[in-house]
């Protein structure tokens, strides 16, 4: 009888040990991804700084931007300077800045120095947004439209550091190099050659 219990407690260790050791390796093969930092699941929360100093992060990137075009609200209308300034710092005294068809070169300025000042994303997200051509090379939105609350708000802080960047210029090329050192944009700038 008493070998039967002694049997039986050995069997009943046996037994616990191979509990125990089953235990360990369960907790290695599913208690090891508790372990992964929660950065790695979930990159779009991860913050970065802007070019323009501003902290962020991805999701908030894609937050900027809408899935669908909201009503046209003109974001540079005639009533502010921006065309006139644009159109006086490059000499073009024959074209009128107040006309709809503006040089194709004004999208693409607007491009690099207002839209430039967002984060890398928002531009090729906006400029992939469903856009077909009007006329020309006049698209049926705009890309302002595609942005959300926030998104305008930045913008039109954007286009405001333009505009006083382009009151304090002489010509265009001033412009430019003022404005790419204050914002820290990276922008090609024409080569100057001098006679000398």
């Amino acid at each position: 009888m008493k070998e039967e219990k002694i049997d039986s407690l050995n069997l009943t260790i046996k037994e616990l040990e191979e509990l125990k050791k089953k235990e360990e390796i369960q907790a290695l093969l599913f208690e090891t991804e508790s372990l992964i930092s929660v950065k790695d699941d979930d990159k779009e929360l991860e913050k970065f700084q802007l070019r323009n100093g501003t902290i962020t992060s991805i999701r908030e990137v894609k937050d900027i931007i809408s899935s669908m075009a909201r009503d046209y609200d003109p974001m540079f209308p005639n009533k502010k300077p921006f065309f006139d300034l644009m159109f006086k710092l490059n000499g073009w005294t024959n074209l009128n800045p107040k006309s709809f068809i503006k040089p194709p070169i004004c999208a693409v300025w607007i491009k690099q120095y207002v839209y430039g000042r967002f984060d890398r994303e928002i531009l090729p997200t906006l400029l992939a947004k469903e856009n077909p051509l009007i006329t020309g090379y006049v698209k049926k939105y705009k890309l302002f439209q595609f942005l959300n609350d926030e998104g305008l708000v930045l913008l039109e802080g954007y286009i405001q550091d333009v505009i006083d960047t382009m009151k304090i210029s002489k010509d265009w090329n001033d412009f430019e190099e003022k404005y790419v050192k204050l914002y820290d944009i990276s922008v090609q700038l024409k080569l100057k050659f001098s006679n000398n």
